[in-house]
């Protein structure tokens, strides 16, 4: 799944979310919204998406990290011999490749 930063001004708001925090934070919040030009509402559903859209990642890939290495030492441990299709191509490749044909 691929998340994308919203544009904010294009979408109709129907829920609310709010937060109490202390002057210094407030402030800080304020400066840095101002500095990107932004009110201090988009810059922190700006940076509350970016966020949470990149927890969402790293569990992602945490998450088929810890399947897909199962899959890995299954295969390293339970190698299978080449079959005839695979045994041609090589062959093949030393011929055309590896003899400098």
């Amino acid at each position: 799944m691929q998340f994308s930063q919203t544009n904010y001004h294009r979408l109709s708001r129907s829920e609310r979310l709010e937060a109490r925090v202390n002057s210094e934070l407030k402030s800080r919040l304020q400066k840095a919204a101002q500095l990107q030009g932004s009110s201090l509402s988009e810059f922190i559903l700006k940076s509350a998406e970016k966020t949470a859209n990149q927890v969402i990642r790293e569990y992602q890939i945490l998450k088929l990290s810890d399947e897909e290495s199962l899959k890995f030492v299954n295969t390293i441990f339970n190698v299978s011999k080449p079959n005839q299709k695979l045994q041609s191509a090589y062959s093949k490749y030393r011929k055309e490749v590896l003899s400098g044909k």
